[in-house]
């Protein structure tokens, strides 16, 4: 069976990049952009989706189902690993405590993992399906199969969600389904472990757009939507109409292919690594896994995923070490401050609670982020016109970092730009002060933040940039953080 294409999540282990497949036809999904009046070039035109997610700057992505309870990290590569449903008991599960700890981190939505490569689902699915004997059956590898059934944790999720105020969406494995006995997209009939069950290839495609439905239309309109390892050809025609007609305003990782083949109308890309980092160079446009491209159609922005947990751990794992506070800062200003947003797993542990350490370490993130950048140095702004943007301060001000936040609403325009201050006492010899570069880059986006080798105090602030068209700054920040 030919892949359309990979759209993988680090928890899989296995490729987040896209494969290319020219044999795709293209809906109303294509490139929008317009013309730039400087130099003729294109510039990619966002839809209001993919702004509003942009604005989100941080979700996180939650690992929690039947993989929770085993030692090594979920069913990945292991088709013969069928864990038993009776594994799954979250004796304390408590969907509102993952919701506080999100609040805490101030993220403001959640992907939910719905169904991992094990095939185990978290919600009671009602799908009914034919065998290879001509036996029509329930799918019986879920939540109500399991000690907690009666308990549906996709709805009680969703319900905690709302209460919280945080967007939602939801994690599918389409192309891993241990229990249906199916490894890259494809049902194996050469062998099979007890408990899986034998079915066709068309069987399969149809179990999982009926497990879609299910997802897609019961739980109102999504943020996101990731479809963990892709889909097959056969899939993907249905896959899309359903998304369109279902789910058009959730965005989707990895909604397009590097070959411009998209399967939504807002595609966000993966930034190729789990490390939580993007490149200094990051631009909202582009289909590659990567920065970016300033010159492509496609308005694109990227996701950052990465985890709490040491070792690339996404599942709960007992006695994981976590990363310590300074470096999740540093995750923080190398995604969030790079034009991307920050996707940071959430591991509940086999109780069904978020652990205490953990729910600490996003507080402590949280927190750090609130006191540094909830409150920038004020100063009166004198000139934001012509790409410049410029303020000043009654007296001589430390300030340690600069916020830059570009209106992308007609698409990212600036190509590069020149921060310069008035650094009190480093007047010349004829008694003026004059300006010093104190920081400069390429992309602004969303957003870009840059910190100063060290604290200095100003009178003036005044930032230049080169564009393919006339910008607007959404808005220019400085910080003293360091104190």
């Amino acid at each position: 069976m030919k892949l359309f294409f990979s759209l993988l999540l680090g928890s899989c282990s296995l490729a987040h990049g896209l494969a290319t497949s020219p044999s795709l036809v293209k809906r109303d999904t294509g490139p929008k952009y317009r013309i730039s009046p400087i130099d003729g070039s294109k510039i990619a035109l966002p839809t209001k989706e993919q702004l509003v997610w942009q604005d989100k700057e941080i979700g996180v992505i939650i690992h929690f189902e039947i993989a929770t309870y085993l030692s090594v990290d979920g069913c990945n590569n292991i088709p013969n690993l069928l864990p038993n449903v009776s594994l799954f008991d979250p004796t304390s599960l408590d969907t509102d405590q993952w919701v506080d700890t999100i609040n805490s981190l101030s993220a403001k939505y959640a992907t939910l993992v719905a169904k991992h490569n094990c095939g185990f689902t978290t919600w009671p699915s009602e799908v009914t399906f034919e065998t290879r004997d001509n036996e029509t059956i329930h799918y019986n590898y879920t939540i109500a199969q399991s000690p907690v059934h009666g308990k549906d944790v996709v709805k009680s999720f969703v319900e905690s969600a709302d209460k919280g105020d945080i967007g939602y969406g939801f994690y599918y494995s389409l192309m891993w389904n241990n229990f249906l006995n199916v490894q890259s997209g494809d049902v194996i009939t050469s062998s099979w472990t007890p408990g899986q069950v034998n079915i066709t290839n068309s069987t399969y495609n149809q179990v999982v757009l009926d497990q879609l439905t299910e997802l897609w239309t019961q739980h109102g309109n999504l943020t996101e939507i990731w479809f963990d390892g892709g889909y097959t050809e056969t899939q993907q025609a249905k896959i899309q109409s359903l998304l369109e007609t279902q789910q058009p305003g959730a965005v989707v990782f990895n909604g397009c292919q590097t070959n411009g083949t998209c399967i939504s109308a807002n595609p966000v890309r993966w930034i190729g690594t789990e490390a939580g980092a993007a490149p200094e160079e990051n631009w909202s446009s582009g289909l590659t896994n990567d920065g970016g491209d300033p010159q492509s159609p496609y308005f694109c922005p990227a996701e950052c995923d990465t985890t709490l947990q040491t070792g690339d751990r996404w599942f709960y794992g007992v006695n994981q070490t976590l990363r310590s506070l300074e470096e999740m800062i540093d995750v923080y200003h190398n995604t969030v401050g790079r034009n991307c947003v920050l996707e940071l797993d959430l591991a509940p542990d086999r109780s069904g609670l978020v652990p205490s350490n953990q729910a600490a370490r996003y507080k402590e993130l949280g927190d750090f982020i609130r006191s540094c950048y909830g409150n920038p140095v004020a100063h009166k702004v004198s000139r934001n016109d012509n790409g410049v943007y410029s303020f000043t301060f009654k007296k001589p001000t430390p300030i340690d970092r600069i916020v830059l936040m570009e209106d992308q609403t007609n698409g990212q325009v600036i190509r590069s730009y020149q921060v310069y201050a008035k650094i009190a006492d480093s007047q010349t010899s004829n008694g003026h002060v004059p300006y010093t570069l104190i920081s400069n880059g390429t992309s602004v986006g969303h957003k870009k933040i840059d910190i100063f080798n060290e604290t200095i105090s100003v009178t003036e602030v005044m930032v230049n940039s080169t564009y393919v068209d006339t910008p607007k700054w959404r808005s220019v920040t400085v910080h003293l953080c360091d104190k």
